[in-house]
């Protein structure tokens, strides 16, 4: 029997076989397609980003460009700033400590002072800033300059203005001066602009960029960009051309997201075993810290408790139970106060609160307690319940008390105090009128009763009795004022001659030599005389009573006049035995004294005088001559 075949079953295989060819490549075809769409697409997102970070670091490079060169020019305003101090005013305490560009050769082409009354006539200028502006543009710059400079109190600057053949464009800066709000002057200089740069840009920027000026013609390029800086008054621009300029070739972008593709494969089987190990160790971790949570609950002493919206008690810890001296089950038994039924974070917020509160032991005894309650929420801010916590501020209320009851003893003693101060200060201070008009009195009537005394004699007596009376009266009310912190009347007192008044109105023995230094002139010092007259009499007068009682030869009282910058001191000083150590720190307490007999007030009241003006009186070791010294320091404002 012969054999046959089945040509249509053979041409339905080889239909079958290129039907599946044909897919196989069309799948492979279309993957192709997308894996060369894909690379496309990544190559130019690669360039898109590698564009946007080359302009977002020439926009990082142009404002560093900008704050280092306002930098720079700050410092060079603050040094013009000192130079105008010292030209306006050659004996000024001010000490120039030159920035980069004022030490710099070369940058500062000019700088002179100009004076507020000659700059609205430029023939008063110096011949630099005259040769600045021949031409009227540049004028008119440099006239905006220095009207800017007066009206809005600061500095000002002008150009790039074109200078000579030898300096280039010039940069104008104008620094202004006031004194006691009254313009001065500018004190002006000239810029020179490409020492400046090479100058104020550090040298690594300028090994990988070429800076130079930019005029009206400078465009932007592949390897150039512009920076602007911008200053008050003036604005211009560098042109920043990068030196080493490399952009990324496409075959190695490619070549790049090639490996990254293989790369990204391998990444993901490393995160996948990865996961499932953080996993394994998230849940060891989680069981840690379990335990841990549970150790701290246990030792915390704040009462813990949570509960539901329905006030079922779901938490209470051991701290909670110590404090009221129940059980857990207890406690878990007794429902808890509702706390609200909000639904969101956003309205239990309006229900969150802290109080203080009272607990009973279980004993009967009660106790004080801080407790704050705050919603329990779910992620999506769903609110399950209410958090307690409890402290027992049972101790601390009691110290609060005890304390709040001696501060009121520490009050009274204060006052008490206070009234013995006003007192003193009184007697202190009337003794010497009330003894001179007793001394007075008894002397008019012993003149009367021996009808020695003619009626001419009487009046300069009467007189004299009333300037005593009025002085007593003048004490009792400023005494009075002062003691209820009054208002004083401060008013401009011409220091010098007071000091030297009261100093020579206190009487020396013969013996004792009075030494008055004192400056040729001082600025008026605001303060209330009589007071300030009390204050200063009463430290000259110590100074008497304990100069001879020293090692001197020729004891020695000494009232001198320092001066500091805001502040001027009345100084008293004596040649006496000093202070010792040990009562240095209470001399100026009330009631203590060195003296026998004395009362320990004419210190303390020293110190609430200079208090009242608001200043303070120093004690120290005269090193001058061997005694204490004391310094009344008043401000002079």
């Amino acid at each position: 029997m012969p054999t046959t075949f089945d040509l249509d079953l053979l041409d339905l295989n080889a239909r079958q076989a290129s039907s599946l060819s044909r897919s196989a490549m069309r799948g492979l075809m279309g993957m192709l397609v997308l894996v060369g769409i894909s690379i496309v697409l990544l190559a130019m997102f690669l360039r898109q980003v590698e564009t946007q970070e080359e302009a977002r670091r020439r926009s990082a490079d142009a404002e560093w460009l900008d704050q280092t060169l306002r930098f720079h020019f700050r410092r060079l305003e603050s040094d013009l700033g000192v130079m105008a101090l010292t030209a306006q005013n050659p004996n000024a305490a001010a000490t120039l400590q030159p920035g980069l560009l004022w030490q710099s050769p070369g940058v500062i082409a000019f700088h002179g002072w100009i004076p507020a009354k000659v700059q609205n006539d430029t023939q008063f200028w110096p011949p630099s800033l005259r040769k600045a502006a021949e031409a009227p543009a540049d004028a008119q710059s440099l006239r905006t300059m220095l009207k800017t400079t007066r009206g809005l109190q600061r500095a000002a600057y002008a150009g790039p203005l074109p200078y000579d053949a030898e300096h280039g464009s010039t940069l104008w800066l104008a620094v202004p001066l006031f004194e006691q709000g009254r313009f001065a002057g500018d004190y002006v200089a000239a810029i020179q602009l490409e020492p400046m740069l090479t100058q104020a840009i550090p040298a690594w920027f300028l090994n990988d960029h070429r800076i130079t000026l930019a005029n009206a013609n400078t465009l932007p390029g592949t390897t150039r960009y512009l920076a602007p800086v911008n200053l008050p008054g003036t604005q211009w621009r560098l042109a920043v051309d990068v030196l080493d300029y490399q952009p990324a070739l496409a075959p190695r972008a490619f070549f790049s997201v090639a490996l990254l593709c293989l790369l990204g494969m391998l990444l993901a089987l490393y995160l996948l075993w990865r996961d499932i190990a953080r996993r394994r160790r998230a849940e060891s971790q989680l069981q840690t810290q379990i335990v841990l949570r549970t150790a701290m609950e246990r030792a915390v002493m704040l009462g813990l408790r949570a509960w539901d919206l329905q006030g079922r008690l779901l938490y209470v810890n051991q701290a909670f139970c110590r404090m009221v001296g129940r059980s857990a089950a207890e406690l878990m038994a007794e429902p808890a106060p509702a706390m609200g039924d909000g639904a969101t974070a956003a309205s239990s917020a309006l229900v969150e609160h802290e109080r203080e509160g009272v607990l009973t032991h279980r004993d009967g005894h009660t106790l004080s307690v801080l407790e704050h309650h705050a919603p329990l929420t779910k992620v999506d801010g769903t609110v399950i319940g209410w958090m307690g916590s409890t402290l027992d501020i049972t101790e601390r209320k009691r110290m609060e008390q005890l304390a709040a009851r001696q501060q009121e003893k520490l009050e009274a003693s204060g006052r008490l105090i206070a009234v013995g101060e006003v007192a003193s200060t009184l007697a202190h201070e009337l003794n010497q009128p009330l003894g001179a008009l007793s001394s007075f009195a008894t002397g008019l009537r012993n003149n009367l009763q021996e009808q020695r005394l003619r009626l001419e004699d009487i009046a300069p007596v009467v007189e004299r009795m009333e300037q005593l009376a009025d002085k007593a009266g003048r004490v009792i009310h400023r005494v009075n004022a002062f003691a209820r912190r009054q208002e004083m009347q401060r008013q401009p007192l011409d220091v010098l001659p007071f000091m030297r008044r009261v100093a020579q109105q206190v009487p020396l023995p013969a013996s004792m030599v009075r030494d008055i230094v004192l400056p040729t002139n001082a600025p008026p010092l605001p303060a209330d005389a009589l007071l300030l007259e009390h204050a200063l009499h009463n430290l000259v007068l110590n100074a008497t009573e304990w100069a001879g009682q020293g090692q001197a030869p020729i004891p020695t009282v000494r009232v001198s006049l320092e001066m500091d910058t805001h502040m001027a001191g009345l100084r008293v000083e004596d040649s006496g035995p000093g202070i010792p150590a040990d009562q240095a720190p209470r001399i100026f307490d009330a009631f203590e004294s060195g003296k026998p007999g004395g009362m320990g007030m004419g210190l303390s009241i020293c110190r609430s005088i200079a208090e009242a003006h608001h200043g303070r009186i120093d004690v120290a070791h005269s090193a001058a001559l061997g005694g204490a010294q004391f310094t009344l320091w008043l401000p002079l404002q």
